[in-house]
């Protein structure tokens, strides 16, 4: 079977517009080139005996058989424009670290995912360590214009079942391909030129209602130019609270996905102060079996609002999410940031990744540990390797991912504005609002407490040592961070 392109052939040579998302990510880009923010990474490990020329073979193969991974990225006078090349533009890059050890196995596997890209040569590479003939690691690294959570496991999926048929002789097997990037790109330029696209922009703008985009209390003040650096904060979920949430949602009505979206925002709520606001919710705009095994960027931040009374409950907080998810959904054609030119709709966003359902089904990274637990696939031992990325995307960024041991949060924060002990004491308080909605869903929001009883102790104790001194208190240090504290949860 033929691995080459099966869509899109005659246009390749043209110069092809952008997609509203590539747009951004390229806007992204223009503005932070040394940023790695958008890098789509998926370290492996591989145990086993691996064939360095099988795996280069495999590369070029998978190079072939996607449109955007032959793409490269220039401005022109008409704008941003993706040019596609005929050959693959990516070669295995391999590196021998014979007798390293584990941290700078991690540290090399860490490197090649969050090495920024030239994206006017090249949005994509593969780089295999080795170890020993026994151990390695295969990282692929894709920025975000080209790639998002699906298609970093496509990729995987493809380059293992071609390796391992390479290694054993066998050209690669994959089923065809009927549609192509280029197809969703004119599909959606269609769609938004048309009376059905004006409808839905209009309907997008009605949604927002004029909300302003939630506003975290922030340790320093927005820069004048972002960086595009962040940092990682991870909670595994308390297994009774993870048992509990399809049960609580059941009972609302409601998705899990709506429940834990509906928390977010109760507690985003809580530390801002604002009743009416906005958070964004990635969504797929991947329709249709034809792009089913196509590797791109199918996303769309749905700006969600959402509305608080000091009435409102668990329960009443999580219908409202749910509808107003669906209704986006059925409005997910068009991408939102058309309908929103010029504004900032949303800093915040979160979304879920259900990893159990992925292929190849490697198992998440336990948080704290460097790696996930392995399992067989073509030929190997594989699994996860713990790599940071996707971080200064937004102020905040969370990502659910559900797999069968649990549910793990990932919040991801952007370092010009927010510091790493803020984040955690977000994310404490998410774990601990969301315990509150899975056990009691008609409490009212308002009448939760975000701070224990160890915390409420070290801010008393704080507070008391601040005012010990003979009149220094306001100058001490431990004054200082006490404020700190205490002014994220001012809003609570």
């Amino acid at each position: 079977m033929s691995t080459a392109p099966t869509s899109a052939t005659a246009t390749e040579a043209a110069a092809l517009p952008l997609t509203a998302i590539q747009q951004s990510m390229w806007t992204a880009y223009r503005v932070a080139p040394e940023a790695s923010a958008y890098n789509i990474v998926m370290p492996l490990r591989l145990r086993g005996r691996v064939d360095p020329a099988a795996m280069a073979a495999a590369v070029t193969a998978v190079g072939a058989r996607q449109e955007l991974l032959r793409s490269v990225f220039t401005e022109t006078a008409a704008g941003a424009r993706r040019t596609v090349s005929a050959e693959p533009l990516v070669r295995l890059e391999y590196r021998d670290m014979d007798g390293a050890g584990e941290a700078a196995l991690h540290a090399a596997a860490e490197e090649a995912g969050a090495r920024p890209f030239r994206l006017e040569s090249a949005a994509f590479r593969v780089v295999l360590l080795r170890r020993s003939d026994e151990d390695w690691a295969l990282v692929t690294s894709a920025h975000h214009i080209v790639s998002d959570f699906t298609s970093r496991w496509l990729l995987v999926r493809d380059l293992l079942d071609a390796y391992e048929g390479l290694a054993a002789g066998v050209e690669p097997r994959w089923r065809p391909i009927p549609g192509s990037y280029a197809d969703h790109a004119a599909e959606e330029q269609r769609h938004t030129a048309s009376e059905a696209g004006r409808r839905s922009s209009a309907l997008w703008q009605e949604s927002v209602g004029g909300a302003p985009a939630a506003e975290l209390p922030l340790d320093r003040p927005r820069p004048a130019l972002r960086s595009y650096r962040g940092g990682t904060v991870v909670r595994q979920l308390p297994r009774e609270t993870a048992d509990g949430l399809g049960g609580a949602a059941g009972a609302a009505g409601v998705t899990p996905f709506a429940y834990l979206l509906s928390v977010f925002q109760a507690l985003t709520h809580r530390w801002t102060g604002q009743d009416a606001f906005v958070l964004g919710v990635p969504a797929t705009s991947r329709m249709g079996r034809a792009l089913r095994d196509v590797v791109g960027c199918f996303l769309n931040t749905m700006p969600v609002r959402a509305d608080f009374t000091p009435q409102s409950t668990f329960r009443s907080a999580a219908a409202q999410a749910g509808e107003r998810v669906m209704r986006g959904m059925v409005n997910v054609r068009y991408p939102c940031a058309l309908a929103f030119p010029r504004a900032t709709v949303f800093r915040t966003a979160l979304f879920l990744v259900q990893m159990d359902r992925m292929e190849p089904p490697v198992p998440n990274v336990p948080p704290g540990a460097a790696e996930g637990p392995s399992v067989p696939y073509a030929g190997l031992d594989i699994a996860l390797i713990d790599v940071p990325q996707q971080e200064g995307q937004l102020d905040l960024l969370l990502r659910i991912e559900q797999t069968p041991e649990g549910i793990t949060a990932v919040f991801s924060y952007d370092t010009d504005v927010l510091d790493r002990a803020t984040v955690e004491r977000f994310a404490l308080g998410y774990e601990r609002m969301l315990a509150a909605a899975v056990a009691a869903p008609d409490t009212r929001i308002a009448d939760v407490e975000l701070a224990g009883q160890a915390e409420l102790a070290a801010l008393l104790a704080l507070s008391a040592g601040a005012g010990a001194g003979a009149g220094s208190g306001w100058d001490d240090p431990a004054y200082d961070e006490f404020e700190a504290f205490e002014n994220a949860w001012d809003h609570a």
